[in-house]
């Protein structure tokens, strides 16, 4: 494909994600739904008040799974001194573990806690919720259009890594 085909298509891309923020995952979306997440769980979670730091943790924790602390400071571009009291807040909500690397017993390791799967399930559901709502108002075919859409648009994005 050529560069103008390619730069169309990352345009496109670009206008893609700002709907998404702008029309159906508005920014005071994602704490409400945060918030009905944590209600949801028994009132075990519902004093929480999670600095989006921490949330970038979690979310690093639900794709990498058990990580290293200074990986997941790498990655997230976290000083390794500032990791160690999200790691401390995290561990004290009991959303996060940290154990000796059984290989190396000089690396740290950090993993999620059934809490926090349990509060990302809550979230995924909360946040599922509103969708639903937005996609409610349109026409049976468009809803039909968007899913194929979708369904298209996951395949072709998994592809990267």
């Amino acid at each position: 494909m050529d560069k103008d085909n390619l730069l169309k298509v990352s345009e496109s891309l670009v206008d893609f994600l700002s709907i998404i923020q702008n029309n159906m995952l508005k920014m005071p979306d994602i704490p409400k739904a945060l918030e009905m997440a944590k209600n949801s769980q028994d009132d075990c979670c519902s004093d929480l008040s999670i600095p989006p730091s921490h949330m970038r943790v979690i979310f690093y924790l639900i794709h990498y799974n058990s990580s290293p602390i200074s990986q997941i400071a790498d990655s997230l571009g976290i000083s390794k001194p500032n990791m160690t009291p999200i790691i401390d807040n995290l561990i004290n909500y009991g959303l996060v573990n940290r154990y000796n690397d059984p290989n190396d017993r000089r690396i740290l390791r950090i993993e999620l806690t059934e809490k926090a799967n349990d509060l990302l399930d809550a979230f995924r559901v909360a946040i599922c919720n509103l969708f639903k709502d937005k996609i409610s108002t349109l026409s049976d075919d468009d809803i039909i259009t968007l899913d194929s859409s979708i369904s298209n648009l996951i395949t072709i994005l998994r592809k990267f890594k």
